[in-house]
């Protein structure tokens, strides 16, 4: 009887672990669920059984379980369980996608650490080596905040909690987009990731109030959207055909995918799709791009003759539109050894594309490229913020707003797996600045003017120096600028001419342009070199007329308020009263000839020195010896011209006039340039001012209504006191009767 207890407890035992055993899944179902691809399955029978497993099978079946996660784009448990599999020992693999993982979680600081720590005993494989500068490159353009040229953000009305992503804007009319969300056309549950399938959805946009905003999505109508995957879409230029992804065929059995396209059929239901004649079940095609014309598709396929897993293709048309011509692959320049999909043709004929076979910052970065057929420029990667830590595809450009659009991105800050996501320009900033110095002093010159035109237009802008001699303006991209340094009204003789461009700048750069000037000597006498006269005559030859125009006359037309003496000198060969003479008649000539180019006669004093201001003392006549003193070109150094200024006090009503429409032209100019250009609004910023712009309507409402109460109030007071005298005057009457 005592060892009935016992009994009962041990059979109680033995039966719970039969049930136990009965109940567990086994390795092999869970291989035969990850053969056929339901790695959600796979995935949880594979933690089930993982601890009952021989030590040297749980490495690779914790591994198995990390790639389970990693390919339904679920990298932190993919991360946990990379780690497992590490410690079951599984081998170095493990440390290279625990890296690629933390990679796409944007964590690039431990990946470098981990990528490094791979590399030490692995240090020829290619793919870590290109991780490990994806990595670098990633941790560089987030830090560096000097060129960010796009703002990206979420765009709530389209995501849900589930998987969005491939959105084409219809002109302004609507959005097509791809999502398994609920409420689709098929409930059924797609074995890869576990949750439903992909169907075609449809955002129609509505103006109100003067702006265009998205209303609650519907799932596409027509017979486009089956029972199974339905992908990315595109649409000719005219809207009237769609071309898209199907996988799994009419029966849900195809592993493969292919392009359809599906005539528009009224306002918003679309054709009986078709599938496209270079398509073939054996191989999956998807992602169809089609360029402005309509002539060339570009898609990505796994098909015969590429370079990697999937690569980027191009098919023409022909038969006048009736169908399509073999495909064409475009070359190693953009395909590699691993995927290049979700391709996109801008109407300018850049090809934007996704690919995890080229340096980037996660698993899918994006990338764009120029040429034809098969020959491609080297992909630029698009960087950050378009690219991110996760993966990152289908880029599109609106219609109406050539530089933005929608992306796709499974990053962080989204509301479910993948999210569609608006980018749209920030404004890049364009300046110049610099200082206007005295080139003797190396003092501030305040109030300079600088003169600053282009290659793009007439305009010529002047703008004034501060008290420390700055200068500041605002510049427009892809223009070349020519400037100069002046400052007439204080003698500075205007600096050289400097070269400034914009072209080919992308992010916000200030240039650096300085200038100095120097000062004419006010107390200063100059000698004009090389006007010469003939023997015994004062006129003015040509030679001479010529130094006079590129000296005097210009020295006056810079320095309008400046009046000069001109004077003729001689050397002492003759009497002294015939070279007074002759020079006075030679300096009249030349002063008339200097009024004859517009210079006003009042600026100008003529003055014939003769002998009397010998440029070389050594000359005099009066010495004995001067023929043996002096040669010949001793005495031409005395026969010279010279320019004194007298006064620089000047001023016309027409230049006073002129000085006048100048100042106001600058302050112009000034006031310009302050002007800060608008940015682009944000979503938030449209919704700040949809709101003012209510509550301002609100506000006006409220007033109206309390104007008409006030009024009917006036009104009901007047009514009543009119009721109120007529019952007084009725009642006075009554009294007087009696």
């Amino acid at each position: 009887m005592r060892n009935k207890p016992i009994k009962l407890f041990t059979f109680l035992l033995v039966l719970t672990s039969v049930l136990t055993a009965c109940s567990k899944k086994t390795r092999v179902e869970a291989d035969k669920a990850w053969d056929v691809r339901s790695y959600s399955e796979a995935r949880e029978i594979y933690k089930e059984i993982l601890s009952d497993l021989p030590k040297e099978d749980r490495g690779p079946v914790a591994f198995r379980v990390a790639e389970a996660y990693r390919l339904v784009n679920d990298y932190k448990n993919a991360l946990r369980w990379y780690e497992r599999a590490e410690k079951e020992k599984y081998g170095p693999e493990a440390l290279l996608m625990q890296a690629d993982m933390l990679k796409r979680q944007e964590n690039y600081t431990e990946a470098i650490i981990r990528v490094n720590k791979y590399l030490a005993e692995s240090p020829k494989d290619e793919y870590a080596k290109k991780l490990l500068e994806g990595a670098e490159l990633a941790l560089k353009w987030m830090q560096s905040q000097e060129c960010i040229l796009f703002k990206v953000e979420n765009v709530k009305k389209l995501n849900s909690r589930y998987s969005d992503n491939c959105a084409v804007p219809v002109k302004k009319e609507s959005i097509i987009f791809t999502s398994n969300r609920d409420e689709g056309v098929s409930d059924r549950t797609y074995k890869w990731s576990g949750g439903g399938f992909f169907d075609l959805w449809v955002a129609p946009i509505k103006k109100k109030r003067g702006e265009f905003t998205i209303e609650s999505p519907e799932p596409l109508k027509g017979p486009a959207n089956g029972k199974f995957n339905e992908g990315s879409s595109a649409l000719n230029s005219k809207g009237s055909v769609m071309y898209f992804t199907q996988c799994g065929g009419k029966d849900g059995k195809l592993t493969t995918c292919q392009i359809f396209s599906s005539a528009k059929k009224g306002k918003d239901e679309w054709d009986e799709p078709i599938m496209l004649s270079f398509c073939d079940t054996g191989h999956t095609f998807g992602h169809p791009t089609v360029s402005a014309d309509g002539k060339v598709m570009y898609f990505s396929s796994d098909i015969d003759g590429g370079y990697g897993g999937k690569d980027i293709w191009m098919v023409r048309e022909v038969g006048r539109g009736k169908d399509w011509s073999n495909p064409i692959n475009l070359g190693p320049a953009i395909n590699t050894e691993g995927d290049e999909m979700f391709p996109s043709i801008a109407p300018d004929g850049t090809l934007y594309f996704s690919s995890n076979g080229h340096v980037g910052m996660g698993g899918l970065d994006m990338y764009k490229t120029t040429g034809t057929g098969n020959e491609w420029s080297t992909p630029e990667n698009l960087k950050y913020p378009l690219n991110s830590g996760g993966d990152d595809f289908s880029l599109v450009y609106k219609t109406d707003e050539p530089q933005s659009g929608y992306l796709s991105s499974n990053r962080t800050g989204g509301r479910g797996d993948d999210d569609i996501w608006e980018f749209f320009p920030i404004p890049q900033t364009f300046k110049i600045t610099g200082r206007v110095l005295d080139c003797d002093t190396k003092q501030p010159i305040e109030e300079a003017a600088v003169f600053i035109s282009n290659d793009k237009d007439a305009n010529k802008i002047t703008l004034r120096t501060d008290k420390n001699g700055f200068y500041s303006q605002v510049l427009t991209q892809e223009v070349s600028y020519e400037l100069s340094a002046d400052k007439n009204e204080a003698f500075y003789i205007g600096s050289k001419t400097a070269y400034q461009s914009t072209k080919g700048l992308i992010c916000s750069k200030e240039l650096v342009q300085d200038f100095e000037m120097c000062r004419l000597c006010l107390d200063c006498m100059f000698n004009v070199r090389g006007i010469l006269y003939d023997l015994d005559m004062a006129n003015i030859r040509p030679d001479a007329a010529k130094i006079l125009d590129d000296s005097v006359v210009a020295l006056m037309k810079r320095f309008p308020t400046v009046t000069i003496e001109l004077g003729s000198h001689t050397d002492c060969r003759a009497s002294a009263d015939y070279n007074r003479d002759l020079a006075q008649r030679r300096a009249d000539s030349a002063v008339a000839y200097i009024i004859s180019k517009g210079i006003d006669s009042a600026r100008l004093v003529a003055k014939g020195y003769g002998e009397d201001s010998l440029y070389l003392k050594k000359c005099k006549c009066e010495l004995s010896d001067y023929e043996r003193i002096c040669t010949e070109a001793e005495h031409q150094l005395n026969r010279r011209t010279t320019v004194r200024i007298t006064g620089t006090n000047y001023y016309t009503a027409a230049e006073k006039k002129r000085r006048e429409e100048q100042r106001k032209i600058e302050e112009e100019q000034r006031r310009q340039q302050n002007a800060k250009p608008e940015a682009p609004k944000t979503k938030d910023d449209k919704e700040k001012e949809r709101q003012k712009k209510q509550e301002e309507r609100e506000r006006k409402k409220k007033e109206k209504e309390e104007e008409r109460k006030k009024k009917a109030d006036e009104r009901k007071k007047k009514a009543d006191e009119k009721k109120r005298q007529q019952e007084e005057n009725k009642k006075n009457k009554q009294k007087d009767k009696k």
